[in-house]
Protein backbone atom coordinates (compact mmCIF):
# COMPACT_ATOMS: atom_id res chain seq x y z
CA UNK A 1 0.00 0.00 0.00
CA UNK A 2 2.91 2.34 0.59
CA UNK A 3 3.65 2.51 -3.15
CA UNK A 4 0.11 3.70 -3.82
CA UNK A 5 0.51 6.48 -1.28
CA UNK A 6 3.87 7.55 -2.74
CA UNK A 7 4.14 9.95 -5.66
CA UNK A 8 4.30 7.11 -8.22
CA UNK A 9 0.79 5.86 -7.25
CA UNK A 10 1.48 2.29 -8.29
CA UNK A 11 -0.75 -0.35 -6.71
CA UNK A 12 0.81 -3.82 -6.57
CA UNK A 13 -1.72 -6.60 -5.97
CA UNK A 14 -1.01 -9.87 -4.13
CA UNK A 15 -0.81 -11.74 -7.46
CA UNK A 16 1.93 -9.40 -8.71
CA UNK A 17 -0.28 -7.35 -11.03
CA UNK A 18 0.40 -3.62 -10.97
CA UNK A 19 -2.16 -0.89 -11.46
CA UNK A 20 -1.15 2.73 -11.90
CA UNK A 21 -3.64 5.18 -10.45
CA UNK A 22 -4.35 8.37 -12.34
CA UNK A 23 -3.38 11.74 -10.85
CA UNK A 24 -7.02 12.60 -10.15
CA UNK A 25 -7.58 9.35 -8.21
CA UNK A 26 -7.39 9.18 -4.45
CA UNK A 27 -8.00 6.36 -2.01
CA UNK A 28 -9.87 6.50 1.26
CA UNK A 29 -9.50 3.76 3.85
CA UNK A 30 -11.64 3.30 6.90
CA UNK A 31 -10.05 0.94 9.38
CA UNK A 32 -10.96 -0.29 12.81
CA UNK A 33 -7.47 0.19 14.20
CA UNK A 34 -3.85 0.63 13.11
CA UNK A 35 -2.53 -2.51 14.77
CA UNK A 36 -0.83 -3.87 11.62
CA UNK A 37 0.11 -0.57 10.00
CA UNK A 38 3.79 0.19 9.70
CA UNK A 39 5.23 3.58 10.66
CA UNK A 40 5.92 4.17 6.96
CA UNK A 41 2.24 3.68 6.14
CA UNK A 42 1.11 5.90 8.98
CA UNK A 43 3.49 8.68 7.94
CA UNK A 44 2.00 8.71 4.40
CA UNK A 45 -1.63 8.97 5.51
CA UNK A 46 -3.65 11.87 6.71
CA UNK A 47 -5.66 10.44 9.58
CA UNK A 48 -8.66 11.57 11.51
CA UNK A 49 -9.78 9.56 14.49
CA UNK A 50 -13.10 10.28 16.12
CA UNK A 51 -14.11 8.26 19.11
CA UNK A 52 -17.84 7.43 18.85
CA UNK A 53 -18.22 8.29 22.53
CA UNK A 54 -17.07 11.85 21.83
CA UNK A 55 -19.08 12.33 18.65
CA UNK A 56 -22.43 11.03 19.84
CA UNK A 57 -25.60 10.87 17.82
CA UNK A 58 -26.48 14.56 17.59
CA UNK A 59 -24.61 15.25 14.29
CA UNK A 60 -26.46 12.38 12.59
CA UNK A 61 -29.81 13.74 13.73
CA UNK A 62 -28.90 17.28 12.64
CA UNK A 63 -27.90 16.08 9.17
CA UNK A 64 -31.15 14.13 8.80
CA UNK A 65 -33.41 16.91 10.07
CA UNK A 66 -31.66 19.51 7.89
CA UNK A 67 -32.23 17.34 4.83
CA UNK A 68 -35.97 17.50 5.55
CA UNK A 69 -36.05 21.20 6.43
CA UNK A 70 -36.12 22.39 2.81
CA UNK A 71 -39.30 20.41 2.23
CA UNK A 72 -41.25 21.05 5.43
CA UNK A 73 -40.69 24.10 7.61
CA UNK A 74 -43.25 23.54 10.37
CA UNK A 75 -42.53 19.82 10.52
CA UNK A 76 -38.86 20.67 11.12
CA UNK A 77 -39.70 22.58 14.30
CA UNK A 78 -42.12 19.91 15.53
CA UNK A 79 -39.70 17.04 14.89
CA UNK A 80 -36.92 18.94 16.64
CA UNK A 81 -39.14 19.46 19.67
CA UNK A 82 -40.16 15.78 19.73
CA UNK A 83 -36.52 14.76 19.45
CA UNK A 84 -35.55 16.97 22.39
CA UNK A 85 -38.49 15.67 24.43
CA UNK A 86 -37.96 11.93 23.96
CA UNK A 87 -34.66 10.88 22.42
CA UNK A 88 -31.98 11.95 24.95
CA UNK A 89 -33.88 10.46 27.89
CA UNK A 90 -34.59 7.22 26.07
CA UNK A 91 -31.06 6.84 24.77
CA UNK A 92 -29.69 7.45 28.27
CA UNK A 93 -32.04 4.83 29.67
CA UNK A 94 -31.20 2.19 27.07
CA UNK A 95 -27.46 2.76 26.60
CA UNK A 96 -26.43 4.01 30.04
CA UNK A 97 -29.15 2.82 32.40
CA UNK A 98 -29.93 6.36 33.57
CA UNK A 99 -33.53 6.77 34.74
CA UNK A 100 -34.70 10.05 36.28
CA UNK A 101 -31.12 11.12 36.92
CA UNK A 102 -30.14 7.93 38.74
CA UNK A 103 -27.73 5.42 37.28
CA UNK A 104 -29.17 1.95 37.23
CA UNK A 105 -28.61 -1.20 35.26
CA UNK A 106 -28.37 -0.92 31.49
CA UNK A 107 -31.14 -2.58 29.56
CA UNK A 108 -30.14 -5.86 28.00
CA UNK A 109 -31.14 -6.51 24.44
CA UNK A 110 -30.84 -9.37 22.02
CA UNK A 111 -28.71 -7.23 19.70
CA UNK A 112 -26.17 -4.83 21.20
CA UNK A 113 -27.01 -1.26 20.17
CA UNK A 114 -25.17 2.02 20.42
CA UNK A 115 -26.82 5.40 20.82
CA UNK A 116 -26.07 6.12 17.16
CA UNK A 117 -27.80 2.88 16.14
CA UNK A 118 -30.94 3.94 17.98
CA UNK A 119 -31.07 7.37 16.33
CA UNK A 120 -30.29 5.90 12.90
CA UNK A 121 -33.17 3.46 13.28
CA UNK A 122 -35.44 6.30 14.36
CA UNK A 123 -34.65 8.34 11.24
CA UNK A 124 -35.09 5.34 8.93
CA UNK A 125 -38.47 4.57 10.47
CA UNK A 126 -39.52 8.22 10.22
CA UNK A 127 -38.55 8.21 6.54
CA UNK A 128 -40.82 5.21 6.07
CA UNK A 129 -43.74 6.49 8.14
CA UNK A 130 -43.93 10.20 7.34
CA UNK A 131 -46.14 11.00 4.36
CA UNK A 132 -44.83 12.96 1.35
CA UNK A 133 -46.94 15.99 2.27
CA UNK A 134 -46.41 18.01 5.42
CA UNK A 135 -48.50 16.94 8.40
CA UNK A 136 -50.68 19.71 9.75
CA UNK A 137 -51.84 17.90 12.89
CA UNK A 138 -49.18 17.91 15.67
CA UNK A 139 -50.69 14.90 17.48
CA UNK A 140 -50.47 12.76 14.34
CA UNK A 141 -46.82 13.71 13.93
CA UNK A 142 -46.13 12.88 17.58
CA UNK A 143 -47.86 9.52 17.29
CA UNK A 144 -45.81 8.69 14.18
CA UNK A 145 -42.66 9.77 16.02
CA UNK A 146 -43.50 7.50 18.94
CA UNK A 147 -44.27 4.64 16.56
CA UNK A 148 -40.95 5.14 14.79
CA UNK A 149 -39.01 5.15 18.03
CA UNK A 150 -37.23 1.83 18.41
CA UNK A 151 -37.34 1.91 22.20
CA UNK A 152 -41.12 2.05 22.50
CA UNK A 153 -40.99 0.66 26.02
CA UNK A 154 -38.66 3.47 27.00
CA UNK A 155 -41.03 6.11 25.68
CA UNK A 156 -43.96 4.48 27.46
CA UNK A 157 -41.90 4.55 30.66
CA UNK A 158 -41.12 8.24 30.08
CA UNK A 159 -44.75 9.17 29.41
CA UNK A 160 -46.01 7.30 32.48
CA UNK A 161 -43.41 8.86 34.78
CA UNK A 162 -43.61 12.42 33.41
Amino acid sequence: MNSVMDDNKLLTLANGERIRLQKHCAMLFEVFDLQYASPATISRCGMVYVDPKNLGYEPYWQRWINSRQAKRQTEFARLSALYAKYVPLCVDMICEGVVEGRIGQRLRGVIPLTNLNLVTQLTKMLDALLPPEELEEPLVLESLFLQASTPGYCIQHHIVHS
